[in-house]
């Protein structure tokens, strides 16, 4: 068989293009039905693969990668054809005919001596099982955990001669094919791991749904399988904090005595997995191999292969293969940190030889009778089905005592049907037990253990610890052991009635561990609200002391000082506040008056530009009353000019007494100068009020009418008496003199 194998793998290299329209030439072979026929096509830079097998004009089956396998299961004539595209657009294609023969023709015979029985195939004595290793490494209890919220897995399924398949489910809870069935997809149907094993890689998102396994059945020629389950769980994304420090987990994973990686085929692949890493990493640089140059520019220390896959921001998984050489290989990891500060870690890889199959010489046939499980763990209240498989009698001769707990009492009892159901109420790994009695009166007892898991809850927590004002919260929730995504959603309540803190500090309400200062000592409630996938939400509530705040001068905050809050001091607010407004109302209205009593005086300062303030103000006042009705007198200011205040009453349309032109004459108690005494004519009181209010005809003034004296420094004595004036001051007619007016 494995001769077979190799001269399949080799038969089929496909050389150079010729035109467009040109077709390479076709071949022949041979092959056993169920054999795996393995075709190379010769690589061509940026071009395309296509194959198609055909049976007659049907197509059974189309890939589209450089490397064609193919199980061919049925006897008959097919046609592989190959169509390659260059880079160009030119298109070369060929046709080989596969001739299928007889099934099952080299397998070994059965072991059983009982006619008609199955017998174990290729490996003989061998139980049929699946090896898988993933990347990230699966635990001890068949879990693979992702960091964050999204993240590559690598199944890498061990290869054996006697298997024809390999049948990845990425999720058992999916129906990925929409057929209505969710456990039967075989998600790698379209790669090359379906029928040669090897590395298979898919992602995983925690919102795809709420729970997640993966299946991996491996089928041998016999049509048996064996099964394996890993369950996907998705962990929070660790604390930042710290030196950073580079992890790099490899499948294959390395030897941990050497540090080295062996590997052993022509072309072998190798995955690095570095989101494990330590401290605030920014970047995950891998150098495949730091003695080749990769990027071209002369130093081979500084290339980044994987700079152009999400590995270089976030260390998920990268996938690469190497060439099979000599030569030695040293893979490293260099993570970079903030500020400049970053770790290095190297492995050696190595090509050699590939262990050897060790297969007993001398083995002990396999029990013909064995225990199954559908699952290899379930959830306390969910149901389970066992099964005894191996019977060769009619089920109708057989009785199935089953005993689910394994403490000795047989909890239930079946005849002719080698299948039950059972839900378990508690969790833990409870031994389940069937006895089994044929119609001979033959007995045998087999047993399983089988994990149960707990349905605890969503459970909120966290504890603090308090420095003065500042509280810093450490959160301790944990999410339900049966959520397939453990992450979970934070909502703190401080507490603080205080409106201005509670802004300042909104960015710390959604955070897992934070850190909240409060602006006055007191008694606060802080309540934690957790969501978990499934949406159910859990609480915790703890009463907080803080019994000294420190302020800005630096010193401490006594209770009560800071403004009153709550109903009360909400009223306080609301009274102070209307206050307010109500003092802001006034004085703009106060405002609004003096400014319109400074625009009237303004006013009448340009009508009146010969008035002073005081006028002015009582010319308002006067305005003011008259616009209301109110007519006042005010009797002019001493100060005030006959013709001002005549002016003044004729504007308020008030009688003023006629003032005298002659103030000086109408002095009682000044004495009348001598020049002056005798020659002013005694005229009537009629005449002189015609002469004072200007009605007499002006005349020419006569040249002899003296004129009035000069100012001398002499004194009364000595100045010189004045004569010859006295005729043309008896004169009746003529203008009063401008020194009289004066006088």
């Amino acid at each position: 068989m494995l001769k077979n194998l190799i001269k399949l793998s080799a038969i089929l290299i496909l050389l150079v293009f010729l035109t467009a329209s040109s077709v390479m030439a076709s071949g022949k072979m041979e092959v056993t039905m169920g054999d795996k026929v393995t075709l190379q096509a010769e690589e061509v830079s940026g071009g395309s693969f296509k194959w198609v097998v055909k049976k007659d004009r049907e197509i059974l089956s189309t890939q589209s990668t450089s490397i064609f396998n193919y199980t061919f299961n049925q006897q008959g004539e097919y046609d592989v054809v190959l169509t390659v595209t260059d880079n160009a657009g030119n298109i070369k294609s060929t046709t080989i005919s596969v001739l299928v023969g007889g099934r099952y023709s080299e397998i070994t015979p059965a072991v059983s001596g009982e006619e008609g029985e199955e017998g174990g195939g290729g490996f003989i004595g061998v139980p049929l099982s699946v090896g898988l290793e993933t990347l990230p490494t699966k635990t001890s209890q068949r879990s693979v955990h992702i960091i964050g919220d999204e993240g590559r897995v690598v199944f890498d399924i061990a290869f054996r001669e006697d298997i024809l398949e390999y049948r990845i489910d990425r999720n058992v809870f999916a129906d990925s094919d929409g057929n209505g069935i969710a456990n039967d997809d075989i998600d790698n149907a379209d790669h090359s791991s379906y029928l040669l094993g090897g590395i298979w890689q898919t992602k995983y998102l925690a919102s795809e749904s709420n729970k997640i396994a993966a299946e991996v059945t491996v089928v041998n020629r016999e049509g048996k399988k064996a099964k394996t389950q890993v369950e996907i769980i998705f962990e929070p994304v660790p604390s930042k904090e710290g030196n950073v420090v580079a992890v790099l987990d490899t499948l294959p994973a390395y030897d941990s005595e050497d540090k080295t990686i062996y590997v052993y085929d022509d072309l072998a692949p190798v995955a690095f997995y570095s989101r494990r890493s330590k401290g605030d990493v920014i970047e995950y640089r891998i150098d495949k191999n730091i003695f080749v140059d990769s990027n071209g520019d002369g130093n081979p220390s500084n290339d980044i292969d994987n700079k152009n896959d999400n590995s270089f921001k976030n260390g998920d998984v990268w996938t690469t293969a190497y060439q099979k050489t000599d030569d030695q290989i040293i893979a490293q990891l260099i993570v970079v940190g903030r500020g400049g500060t970053g770790s290095r870690i190297q492995r050696s890889i190595k090509f050699t030889d590939k262990p050897a199959e060790i297969i007993p010489e001398t083995v002990e046939p396999m029990a013909p009778i064995q225990l199954k499980a559908d699952k290899e763990f379930v959830q306390k209240g969910d149901p389970i089905k066992y099964s005894v498989e191996g019977l060769v009698q009619n089920l109708k001769n057989y009785v199935f005592e089953w005993d689910f707990n394994g403490d000795g009492t047989v909890d239930q009892t079946v005849e002719g049907d080698n299948e039950v159901t059972y839900i378990y109420d508690e969790p833990g790994i409870p031994q389940a037990k069937v006895r089994v009695l044929d119609a001979n009166g033959n007995e045998a007892t087999f047993s399983l253990d089988v994990l149960v898991k707990d349905v605890a809850g969503t459970t909120a927590d966290f504890e603090y610890v308090v420095e003065g004002g500042k509280v810093s919260f450490t959160n301790l929730s944990v999410a339900s052991p049966n959520l397939t995504s453990k992450i979970l959603s934070y909502t703190w309540s401080f507490g603080d009635t205080d409106p201005d803190g509670y802004e300042a500090q909104r960015d710390q309400i959604g955070l897992q561990n934070p850190i909240y200062n409060y602006s006055k000592p007191g008694t606060y409630i802080v309540t934690l609200t957790v969501v978990d996938s499934d949406q159910v939400t859990s609480t915790k509530s703890e009463e907080i002391v803080i019994e000294e705040v420190f302020g800005e001068n630096g010193l401490p905050v006594i209770e009560g000082e800071a403004e009153e809050r709550g109903p009360e001091g909400e009223g306080i607010s609301i009274i102070w506040t209307i206050l307010k407004v109500i003092f802001y109302v006034i004085l703009i209205v106060v405002v609004l008056v003096l400014l319109i009593i400074l625009g009237l005086l303004t006013f009448l300062k340009i009508q009146h530009p010969d008035l002073v303030f005081e006028e002015l103000v009582d010319e308002l006042k006067i305005k003011l009353l008259g616009m209301m009705g109110v007519h006042e007198a005010i009797e002019p200011t001493p100060e005030a000019p006959p013709a001002k205040a005549a002016a003044r009453a004729a504007e308020t349309e008030m009688p003023v007494e006629p003032v005298s032109e002659e103030p000086v004459l109408a002095k009682q108690d000044a004495p009348v100068p001598d020049w002056l005494k005798g020659t002013i004519p005694s005229e009537s009181p009629a005449k002189k009020s015609e002469v004072l209010e200007g009605e007499v005809e002006e005349e020419p003034v006569s040249e002899e009418m003296p004129t009035e004296p000069e100012p001398s420094s002499e004194t009364p004595e000595s100045a010189p008496k004045k004569t010859g004036g006295s005729e043309e001051l008896n004169k009746n007619e003529g203008p009063v003199p401008d020194w009289l007016k004066n006088a």
